[in-house]
């Protein structure tokens, strides 16, 4: 750049600055509360997170042993207090399944219901919940419904197969036989042991109480004729030459 118009855009930026410096520090303000709030934002987020824990293992206390169950009230005491953290929607989950171990199925769907909305595995878990309290309550069509949603949900890796064997049961509540056998057809190959082998349970009582649903076998005889039967046709054989007239 020449000396002449290097030094005139100097005075062009410094007249600039000086017309509008109250701007740039202003900018240069907000930037710094921008930033400023949103360290303080994640420290607040992240310390809500942290005490949210902290409570929702407070009432868990594993240390009590394994038949200890936590307490709903408190359980439900978390959830509110600490609403919007991820061990608010813990907290409820585990609300909701206590209240079910006591069969107070419509309390526990209320509290499954609050974390039904949510897009992660949560959400799906909370489904299921709704579900096993309809199908408790209920049965029939709304149970079917309410398990395709769990099946259905963008999360539903974890409890799809649970889902799947609980739709099963309910089609034989209906005697939907056919239907039931389907599934636990399909289920009896699911990943999860547990839920394969309890469709292999299930799926040996149906057929015990209905032997006209199980496959038929196809003769030993019959298949190797079947076997036989593929490939291509043999070619027609060659027309007999005409004899000649006398």
């Amino acid at each position: 750049m020449e000396p002449e118009k290097e030094s005139s855009v100097q005075i062009d930026l410094l007249a600039w600055y000086e017309v509008n410096k109250r701007s740039v520090f202003g900018g240069i303000a907000l930037m710094v509360v921008v930033i400023g709030g949103v360290i303080v934002q994640r420290h607040l987020r992240e310390t809500k997170v942290r005490d949210a824990t902290t409570a929702l293992l407070a009432v868990v206390q594993p240390g009590r042993g394994e038949d200890a169950r936590p307490d709903v009230a408190r359980l439900l005491g978390v959830a509110q207090q600490h609403a919007g953290a991820p061990a608010a929607v813990h907290a409820t989950l585990l609300a909701g399944r206590e209240l079910f171990a006591a069969g107070k199925f419509a309390e526990a769907r209320a509290q499954f219901d609050k974390a039904s909305n949510e897009r992660s595995v949560l959400g799906a878990i909370a489904l299921y919940g709704v579900a096993t309290c309809i199908d408790a309550e209920k049965g029939g069509a709304e149970a079917l419904a309410a398990y395709q949603s769990v099946i259905s949900h963008p999360a539903a890796a974890l409890v799809a197969g649970s889902a799947r064997l609980g739709k099963a049961r309910v089609h034989e509540s209906l005697n939907q036989h056919r239907e039931a056998l389907a599934l636990y057809d399909e289920l009896v190959k699911d990943k999860d042991r547990e839920v394969a082998g309890d469709a292999s349970r299930l799926r040996a009582a149906l057929l015990k109480a209905h032997p006209e649903l199980a496959p038929t076998p196809v003769p030993a005889a019959a298949s190797l004729t079947n076997a036989l039967k593929v490939g291509p046709s043999p070619s027609p054989a060659p027309a007999p030459a005409a004899k000649p007239a006398k």
